[in-house]
């Protein structure tokens, strides 16, 4: 035995060999579908809204977290790098005067040197 549907429960059935069956039937299918789809369409709304609503809660969310936490400054940054930049500097330099004084030395050498 199958469940009875809410449109079989308000209307009685009909005799299926009535000529007029047909098209009242065909009407009742067409309104059911209709309501059918209203309800998906409201369903879709509300879905879309709720995802809506999600994204700009988690917005807010992450804008509270930003006021919160303390910016970064821009300045300080530019700073910390500079600082990084010349300590890379003086270390090539005193890798080359290192380099250069070695090359000095070699010269001294070759130059000292009696057996060329």
């Amino acid at each position: 035995m199958r469940p009875v549907d809410a449109d079989e429960a308000r209307e009685p059935r009909e005799d299926p060999g009535s000529p007029l069956s047909p098209a009242p039937r065909a009407g009742r299918e067409n309104l059911a579908s209709l309501e059918r789809e209203r309800a998906r369409a409201h369903w879709r709304a509300r879905r879309k809204l709720l995802e809506i609503q999600s994204l700009l809660d988690s917005e807010v969310e992450a804008e509270e977290r930003g006021a919160r936490a303390p910016a970064p400054r821009p300045r300080a940054e530019a700073e910390e790098r500079v600082a990084r930049l010349c300590a890379e500097a003086e270390r090539k330099a005193a890798e080359a005067a290192r380099m250069g004084r070695r090359i000095v030395e070699l010269h001294q050498r070759i130059a000292g040197c009696e057996c060329c």
